[in-house]
């Protein structure tokens, strides 16, 4: 395995994801690693509370998870099974930068050793795949959402399905894609399937016995002329809207 630097073409399909590899401290809110801390996690997430108008902690606690979960997951697993290339997602690499958008809050990554690795034999793939799922979950979220539930009472199975829907996301949006080659789409196939269903209970951290995806990889279900998956839990997303509307996926939508 080799280090190399991100194409210009790379940079820019992942901007696309919130990635940020411009140094922006005037509007950083906080290395990734003080959100590890309990007391500062504590903090941010009133800020959160206050920022998305939530009622309480335990929504901005599930609001909070599902944009985070999109900045680790989605930018790193697409970088990983379209482009064979392995960010650095460690904590001590990574800041939450502020959002750019008037309507919503949606935070960014600023990415600060933009460098990636690339991988020279299918065991060094192989090795750099549980490495980038044990830095991302077992490192990163699952310390995090234990932390989480602890100070807002979210139950973690919440959290943990907040982050299985963009894992699910990125991952069927890659399959659905019209310029695979057709080895790049076993490859991605192989990847999702290896994090669903395959890969150690261990490298995702609080989990030791179960994979914590797979009991959310359902079918989709066609409701109205449209295939959604339906969730188990519920986010709680409603909160945050005046007219309390569900998504569409919400296990507590009256489909009747």
């Amino acid at each position: 395995m080799r280090k190399c630097s991100l194409q210009t073409e790379d940079r820019l399909l992942l901007e696309n994801y919130r990635i940020c590899f411009k140094d922006e401290q005037r509007t950083s809110y906080m290395d990734v690693n003080d959100i590890l801390d309990q007391d500062k996690l504590s903090s941010f997430l009133t800020w959160v509370q206050n920022e998305l108008q939530a009622p309480d902690l335990l929504v901005a606690a599930s609001a909070f998870s599902k944009r985070y979960s999109y900045l680790m997951v989605v930018p790193a697993l697409f970088t990983f099974s379209l482009l064979n290339k392995q960010l650095n997602m460690s904590v001590s690499n990574l800041s939450l930068l502020s959002s750019i958008s008037e309507n919503k809050w949606l935070p960014r990554l600023f990415i600060k050793d933009p460098n990636a690795f690339l991988f020279e034999t299918d065991q060094e793939r192989a090795e750099s795949r549980d490495k980038l799922i044990e830095t991302i979950f077992a490192h990163h979220l699952s310390p995090l959402w234990d932390r989480l539930s602890v100070i807002s009472k979210i139950p973690q199975y919440i959290l943990w399905e907040n982050t299985a829907v963009y894992l699910f996301w990125v991952y069927e949006s890659l399959l659905n894609r019209a310029d695979l080659t057709a080895n790049d789409r076993v490859v991605i196939k192989s990847d999702f399937n290896y994090i669903i269903y395959e890969a150690h209970a261990r490298l995702f951290g609080c989990f030791t016995k179960d994979n914590p995806f797979e009991t959310y990889y359902n079918h989709r279900k066609k409701i109205d002329g449209t295939y959604i998956r339906i969730r188990k839990t519920c986010c709680f997303s409603y909160k945050l809207s005046a007219d309390l509307k569900m998504c569409n996926s919400c296990p507590k939508k009256d489909r009747c």
